[in-house]
């Protein structure tokens, strides 16, 4: 049967420390996220984003070992490329095992892209890291184009929409820190976004998946509230 929100499974952290090797945290979890190809659930182009735990599984360190763990799973090589969002540029870097590209490594906190040929279910294991301090960079900080980042949101998340998000974010910054937030999503070629301003779609927020952030200020060790 088609899964397409993740089913996560909290287990006890040393059965997490034998069984995946992860660094320690409070709590352990592993969750199937089911992958979409075209025309499967609507999707129209085989991309959908992707939120790894921040403790990942022991050797996800870059593009390259993502892939073939996601194949892994599969049993078959069902994934066309993997990409990231460049701050500096706002443009994708991609990588894929036939074609190639820059095998980027695979950085906490940051939200990934992932294309696939067939669907196929993917169990990712791993912890969250309520220690690692998330950074949104405003446009010319850290040489970041336009404020636009891809960001990872934990499975624990406390927030249930994209109003919830910007409300968290604030809270730790200031009123009008953030612009707008976006889910890239499986089903349309046009993105939704949400604005405390300007409005659009207060979309849900789902479990593994990763959404995109501009900030008009920069938002220092953000802590993102979780459960």
């Amino acid at each position: 049967m088609t899964k397409r929100v993740f089913a996560v499974a909290a287990v006890g952290l040393a059965a997490v420390l034998v069984a995946g090797g992860l660094v320690a945290s409070n709590m352990g979890f592993k969750a199937n996220y089911h992958l979409d190809t075209i025309g499967s659930n609507g999707s129209v182009s085989g991309a959908q984003t992707l939120a790894l735990p921040y403790n990942q599984q022991t050797g996800i360190n870059t593009a390259q070992d993502l892939i073939n763990d996601i194949n892994t799973d599969a049993g078959a090589a069902v994934v066309d490329n993997v990409s990231r969002i460049i701050r500096t540029t706002d443009l994708k870097e991609t990588y894929s095992l036939t074609s190639g590209g820059v095998d980027f490594a695979i950085t906490p906190g940051e939200g990934y892209i992932v294309v696939v040929t067939a669907s196929a279910d993917y169990i990712m294991v791993g912890s969250h890291n309520p220690a690692l301090p998330i950074n949104l960079d405003s446009p010319g900080t850290n040489g970041s184009n336009s404020g636009t980042q891809l960001w990872s949101m934990p499975y624990h998340f406390t927030g249930t929409t994209a109003e919830d998000l910007i409300t968290e974010i604030e809270s730790h910054g200031a009123p009008g820190d953030v612009a707008r937030v976006t889910s890239l999503i499986r089903t349309s070629v046009t993105p939704q976004t949400y604005s405390l301003v300007t409005g659009g779609t207060n979309f849900a927020l789902v479990p593994g998946e990763a959404y995109v952030i501009v900030v008009l200020n920069d938002v220092t060790g953000w802590i993102p509230a979780h459960f």
